[in-house]
């Protein structure tokens, strides 16, 4: 849980505070607001399509992103070996999706990477708000 803080904090700009929720209001449990067996996934292999990019433009020492998956591994699916699975495989196929897409660097590619890491971003506030909001 506090890696997953750590690693939206990491991705996400801080925004204005918002006023806090009356507490007479219930509060949906959180499996309701995020379905983290969908949005995990779907962060891995945006983490993937990143790495890709940043791999292929900048050569082998960019290793941010892939950092970033460790560090997702670490806090969702340490112990879950079918979950930290479906992970990985999300992220190598974020990966190989780029990889088959987008042949070299240039223009498009600086677009697609600033379009790939704000969706990053949208997906780790989505998950950070279900957690800390």
């Amino acid at each position: 849980m506090r890696t997953l803080c750590l690693l939206c904090l990491s991705l996400v700009l801080a925004g204005p505070a918002e006023a806090q929720k009356p507490r007479d209001i219930v509060q949906t449990p959180i499996e309701d607001e995020v379905d983290r067996d969908r949005t995990l996934p779907f962060l891995a292999y945006t983490l993937g399509e990143l790495h890709y990019l940043a791999y292929a433009c900048e050569g082998p020492d960019a290793q941010e992103w892939r950092g970033r998956m460790v560090e997702l591994l670490a806090m969702e699916a340490a112990d879950n070996g079918r979950f930290r699975d479906r992970l990985i495989d999300s992220f190598n196929e974020g990966y190989r999706s780029q990889q088959r897409y987008r042949a070299r660097c240039g223009i498009e590619a600086d677009a697609e990477r600033r379009a790939l890491a704000h969706r990053g971003r949208d997906l780790s506030e989505m998950m950070r708000s279900a957690y800390f909001d």
